[in-house]
């Protein structure tokens, strides 16, 4: 009944139309997105804390009129997937009557998408103009928006055009560690976006060979322009797939990227920790006697993955590096990069760690190696898996507060962001990390891991999490 009222919301936006296509449309309102609850604690030498976090994602798209549908969204998230030293779940239920906003940048509540598409009829292309989730190989395509236009063609069989340009945006990550900002004059300006205009254009392919159609080439290709900021942005993949029966195949896959950064960048944004961040990054990010943490403008990322299923078991086996001057060749830390292991590139939740625009490999002269493995087997409505990563390379590697004092350590710089509280360090670790997936049906599901990071860090997270796809 809920939905059917949204979609009501939705289609009178239109204006006046037609009752029979007013009611088509109505009654064709879709829901789509996810929530999730979840726990998690971290500890270990360098981990502390617990946290509750709650999320939902949800969006109606409306029933077309004469080719034109409308897309509304909301955002909720409470809490934190990534509690530090000093967080517990004291504070999670926010009180008896809702949550109260107080500059957090985990606690948010906002109008994800609200935009309109035209799908035309004599060519296979949609037109999408509002406020949009940035769906590229650069993003996270559930919380990176945009405000602008997009253009997606798929006349030519096999192959997927893509076209968009936003004349205002942000990434969750980019957010987050602006709002870390401690500046007090920052307070008001904790949501603000980057006003640099973006495009980004891309093709994708997959093709069957043969008639039995056991050969599949997928590959995609994308480059990202931002003004004033970043001069390109290249993601490539390309992948071979051999179906050997149902259930059955062996896949290689190779993926890279590199980014070149504008040498006279600046971010076009009411964040104060945005407009300053080119020009203070040496001086925020250093440590007194240490080296400079100067600024990488050539950044480059590659992975090279080879992937087995047969029935119920998958494997896959993998290696990252880097080239150029350093390796956060992405806006976001995972964005399109398929790798194995929960810890090691997402113990921040905001890029720091990861290839992230503004992470660790954000610094000239750092770099990161990866040698990964997932190995997983399902048991009717259970999903066994066990996750392998070694990670090295003077990576520049953020660390919680809990483990930015600690004797004995070769600290290199500050985390962006958190001056004085979160250090950085060149290291060398091994993680583990088995978990367990619970499928009640095809959208609900009940998962538990226990990951491990062990070397130069010695930090770990439990993480029980209820999941639901709408």
């Amino acid at each position: 009944m809920k939905c059917k009222t949204l979609g009501v919301f939705l289609v009178l936006v239109f204006g006046v139309v037609e009752a029979s296509s007013f009611k088509e449309a109505l009654e064709e309102t879709t829901i789509s997105g996810f929530t999730f609850g979840r726990f998690t604690t971290n500890g270990g030498k360098d981990g502390a804390g617990s946290r509750f976090q709650f999320r939902i994602k949800t969006d109606l798209i409306s029933g077309e009129v004469n080719g034109y549908s409308l897309t509304g969204g909301l955002f909720f998230s409470q809490g934190s997937g990534t509690p530090d030293k000093g967080s517990n779940t004291d504070n999670d239920i926010q009180g008896s009557r809702g949550v109260r906003m107080n500059g957090s940048g985990s606690d948010v509540f906002n109008i994800s998408n609200l935009f309109i598409t035209k799908k035309f009829l004599a060519t296979k292309t949609h037109i999408k103009v509002g406020q949009m989730n940035l769906i590229t190989p650069f993003t996270d395509k559930s919380v990176d928006r945009g405000i602008g236009g997009a253009i997606e063609n798929f006349d030519i069989s096999g192959l997927q055009f893509f076209l968009a340009g936003y004349d205002t945006w942000i990434t969750d990550d980019i957010y987050v560690v602006a709002q870390a900002d401690k500046n007090q004059a920052q307070d008001k300006k904790i949501g603000a976006g980057i006003g640099n205009d973006l495009f980004i254009a891309g093709v994708s392919g997959k093709y069957l060979f043969n008639d039995n159609q056991k050969h599949q080439l997928d590959f995609r290709l994308y480059d990202l322009w931002a003004y004033h900021l970043i001069d390109y942005m290249i993601f490539g993949e390309l992948s071979y797939k051999y179906q050997l029966g149902e259930h059955t195949f062996v896949k290689i896959l190779g993926q890279i990227a590199a980014t070149g950064v504008n040498k006279v960048a600046g971010f076009q944004s009411k964040s104060l920790y945005l407009q300053n961040y080119f020009t203070q990054k040496v001086a925020q990010e250093s440590l007194s006697g240490g080296p400079k943490q100067e600024l990488a403008i050539n950044r480059g990322l590659y992975n090279i993955q080879a992937s087995v299923e047969v029935h119920r078991f998958y494997a896959e086996f993998g290696f990252a590096g880097s080239f150029g001057d350093g390796y956060a060749a992405l806006l976001d830390n995972v964005g399109g990069f398929n790798t194995a292991g929960k810890l090691w590139n997402g113990s921040q939740g905001h890029g720091a760690d990861g290839f992230g625009f503004l992470g660790g490999g954000a610094t000239k002269g750092t770099n990161i190696n990866t040698l990964y493995a997932e190995v997983d087997y399902k048991l009717d409505s259970f999903v066994f898996a066990l996750d392998f990563a070694w990670v090295s390379g003077k990576n520049n590697y953020p660390l919680l507060v809990a483990g930015s004092n600690q004797p004995g350590y070769d600290y290199r710089g500050w985390v962006p962001g958190y001056k004085g509280s979160k250090k950085t360090i060149n290291a060398s670790f091994f993680e583990i990390t088995p978990s367990v997936v619970y499928k009640f049906n095809k959208k609900l599901s009940a998962q538990i891991y226990f990951a491990n990071i062990f070397g130069d860090i010695s930090l770990n997270r439990t993480r029980v999490q209820i999941t639901y796809n709408f």
